[in-house]
């Protein structure tokens, strides 16, 4: 049966009916900043690999300053946006069915920087558990690597988690972590986070990151694909508009979101990068995409022979 938020479209052969695809982002903070996963799903709506004409509803759950591992720990549920009262991040999986579900992978955590207690999963089996639970509800996990350091811990970070993606199949790999290495490497002065705000990504951090995601969940090329005026938050400490809060009509995404959000979503900011900047922070998540997914596919291949 086709859902109220199914779409018309127009094509050659005449009307039909398209169901929405749902894109649900799971993670914390640097997950859901400048509301990253609305303008990932705007970006790539209609043209998912092997969804073409879809289009995408995007959704979070979770909670800030969490790693992803602490959704499995007995009884939990202190979650702030995604998960009803009484359900569980895997009861979510489980019952809503998701198309993708893109899982915030942490160089940090997987280093054991937010290590376990108690018997509590670690970072990489917690990730695997979701994987398996997401395909047994017919979706396909997504690996959003994160990790904004430049430390040799940060490298170390992204080796185990391209191992994890190997050990789980994952065919969609958002490189964010490794973009960023490169740029640090390549261009010093461009900065991908804000002075006053070292934890998230910056302006052109966050539009690096939308790159990755374009590469890794088109298949193509984000080139000039980017609008080059996009939205973002305010970054550092600010007081907020209160004019424009008691005006703001948040849309269907950003009204699931905590509602302290609303604050940052209020003040409809948006950052422009020039045209030179942008195509360079394209071409490397292309770039760095196509390296990362020849990689895996050659292990993938290997590990089936």
């Amino acid at each position: 049966m086709k859902t109220l938020l199914s779409l018309i479209f127009v094509s050659l052969g005449g009307l039909h009916a398209t169901e929405p695809l749902k894109l649900l982002f799971a993670g914390s903070s640097s997950m859901y900043w400048n509301d990253l996963p609305r303008e990932v799903a705007k970006v790539v709506d209609g043209k998912i690999s092997d969804h073409i004409e879809r289009p995408v509803v995007p959704e979070a759950a979770g909670r800030s300053g969490s790693d992803i591992r602490v959704y499995l720990e007995p009884g939990f549920n202190r979650y702030e946006y995604g998960v009803k009262p009484g359900q569980s991040f895997l009861g979510k999986i489980e019952t809503e069915k998701p198309d993708i579900v893109a899982m915030m992978v942490v160089c940090r955590f997987i280093m054991g920087d937010d290590a376990p207690k108690g018997g509590s999963p670690d970072h990489a089996s917690a990730v695997t558990k979701f994987c398996e639970a997401i395909r047994a509800a017919g979706g396909e996990p997504m690996f959003y690597e994160m990790g904004w350091g430049k430390a040799e811990r940060e490298a170390e970070g992204r080796r185990r988690i391209f191992d994890l993606a190997v050990k789980n199949r994952i065919k969609l790999f958002a490189p964010c972590s490794s973009a960023w290495a490169r740029v640090y490497a390549e261009r010093p002065e461009l900065a991908l986070q804000h002075p006053n705000d070292n934890s998230h990504p910056g302006d052109a951090g966050h539009f690096l990151n939308l790159a990755c995601f374009y590469a890794a969940l088109t298949g193509e090329s984000p080139v000039g694909k980017l609008p080059r005026t996009f939205h973002v938050w305010p970054h550092g400490k600010y007081e907020p508009d209160e004019a424009k809060l008691a005006a703001f009509k948040p849309d269907a995404y950003q009204a699931a979101m905590a509602k302290w959000m609303l604050k940052h979503m209020a003040m409809n900011q948006t950052a422009t990068l020039e045209e030179e900047t942008a195509k360079y922070l394209e071409t490397v998540a292309w770039e760095t995409w196509r390296d990362v997914s020849t990689h895996l596919e050659a292990r993938r291949s290997g590990a089936k022979q």
